[in-house]
């Protein structure tokens, strides 16, 4: 018989390290890409370069997009933004944690360890950010 612990109550997506349900992260502390959840569907891969590219050289950026009827009937996104280094990755995780993009408040944590490029993705040009401060 298995002894049970007061996390047996506790929901599926609960995860007592604090790291963010579905975020993919095995803890490894060098990784550098941020999971970027409860994203807007108005919100594509121009955006998020443009916006996490102020912290500093992107290694590479990717949406999930839904695949499924059940997926779009969420209607919110999640992604990953990868850093060319943890300390502009970090710089970002803890500046956009809560911010809120088109009406959606963004959770940030760390997901996996991706491959880093050679050489970062070129930044674009700055356009509109649709972005507002963390509400409390």
């Amino acid at each position: 018989m298995q002894s049970s612990s007061h996390f047996d109550e506790l929901p599926d997506e609960f995860d007592p390290s604090g790291r963010i349900p579905g975020s993919f992260d095995d803890g490894d502390p060098q990784t550098t890409n941020l999971y970027v959840g409860n994203l807007s569907p108005q919100v594509d891969e121009n955006f998020l370069l443009r916006t996490f590219g102020r912290f500093g050289p992107i290694a590479s950026v990717k949406i999930m997009w839904p695949r499924t009827e059940e997926e779009r009937r969420r209607q919110r996104n999640c992604g990953f933004v990868a850093f060319m280094n943890r300390a502009e990755g970090q710089a970002a995780k803890d500046e956009m944690q809560g911010v809120i993009v088109y009406d959606y408040e963004l959770k940030i944590g760390w997901g996996k360890s991706v491959a880093l490029p050679s050489q970062a993705l070129p930044a674009p040009p700055p356009g509109h950010m649709a972005i507002r401060n963390k509400e409390v």
